[in-house]
This record gives C-alpha cells, structure tokens and sequence, in this order.
C-alpha cells in the first residue's frame, strides 16, 4: 500500500544522491562534473544516480554547450530533505575541510535562494524584534514598518506578493525558524546587490562581508 512513498525514500536515501539534492538545494543549477566531485564519486557513477533523480522528476537537466546542468525544480524537494534533516543528528566531519564546510554551511547559506543558517536566523530574529515581520505561529507577515523599511532599501512593495504570508522554514542546523519563499528571496538578492553579502568558495555558502557588518548593525542592530 505504501510502496509509492517507500520508493521515493529510498530513492532520497542513498547517501550519492541524498549529497547531490543537498548541494542543489541552493536553487543553483550545477553542472554533472561538480556534483561528482561534490558527492565525491566518479563521472559515470554521478551520471547513473543523476538519471535516477531526474527519472524520478526530483531534479531537471539542461544542456548548455557540451555540459548538463542539474537543477532542484520543485521547493517541494528542498522541503522533504529538511523534514528528513530534522530528524538527523549533527553533522560529523572527518577531516579538516569537512569541518571548514560543516563550519560554513552553519554560518551562512543559501537555501533556494533566501538566507539560511545562523545569519539566516539572526535576519529573521532582527526582523520580527523590530517589528518588520509578524510571527502568527504558521507563518509570517510583513507588516506596515516593514514595508516602509524595505523600501528604503529599494525594494517596492506594491507587488502582491509582498501582502502574502512569509513562509516559515525550520534551519536544519539551527533547529530555529528563518524566513522563507518570495520576499525572502527579493531580501537575499538585495543583500546580494549591495555587496553586504557574497558567495564563498564552498558551494552554498555565502560570507558577510564588511560593509554587509556594517549595514546589519545600522539597519537591523544585529552584531556579526
């Protein structure tokens, strides 16, 4: 009777390719050679597992010049993997670039294109203290200062995604709530914009750079 939802666990499970859906939960779309590298396999073994995802419509495939980008299409996918984080325990890391990423991953990422991790936290944190956003347990709601507030930054708020409710998305690090969907993702791209944040070297990992220190603490109050 269930077999339909034990296939797609299994499908998520395998350690290869439960790594490549966490590194494509960025929103980014990557090529098949990096995600072999990232899951730490070899070209033809990447390309079996990769198959499988896209078969089973978790990911989408587009070909630029010679090489396949693979993509996380559906939010849904990114949220059935951080249900399953939730249940798990801690991150283990084994060597000393895995501590630097587990490190990185922690701090500051993307998660389909809005802010995740600690900073991720502390934005959200900021925003319901000074009274951006209302926290109405299911969800959030901007409310009418922090629609004032976003369009200092150069955001307009017309639109009418700006008077839906802001989803709430538990941090599978943090196990604290972070802002999440549309507005989330026009407030990352302005951080993006302005230069106060910027990717890393390490795949969905984002660092906050000086000037970004700087606009937190005047904007938001927050000490990073």
């Amino acid at each position: 009777m269930y077999k339909n939802f034990s296939d797609i666990i299994l499908l998520i499970g395998h350690v290869t390719r439960l790594t490549m859906l966490i590194e494509l939960a960025s929103g980014k779309a990557i090529p098949a050679g990096e995600l072999a590298k990232l899951a730490k396999v070899s070209p033809q073994t990447a390309s079996e597992h990769l198959t499988k995802l896209t078969n089973a419509e978790l990911i989408s495939v587009e070909k630029w010049g010679k090489h396949r980008y693979y993509k996380i299409h559906d939010e849904k996918v990114i949220n059935a993997i951080k249900a399953l984080s939730i249940l798990a325990p801690p991150i283990q890391s084994n060597s000393l670039k895995e501590t630097t990423k587990k490190e990185s991953l922690y701090y500051a990422r993307t998660c389909y294109g809005h802010i995740a991790g600690n900073i991720g936290v502390e934005i959200t944190d900021a925003l319901v203290e000074n009274s951006y956003i209302y926290d109405n347990d299911e969800f959030y709601i901007l409310t009418n200062n922090g629609k004032k507030w976003l369009e200092n930054l150069g955001l307009k708020t017309t639109k009418s995604k700006f008077s839906k409710p802001i989803p709430k998305h538990i941090d599978w690090t943090e196990r604290r709530y972070h802002i999440a969907g549309p507005i989330a993702l026009e407030i990352a791209n302005l951080f993006f914009d302005y230069g106060w944040i910027k990717n890393s070297k390490i795949n969905r990992c984002i660092k906050v750079t000086d000037s970004g220190k700087r606009a937190f603490k005047n904007y938001l109050n927050i000490n990073i």
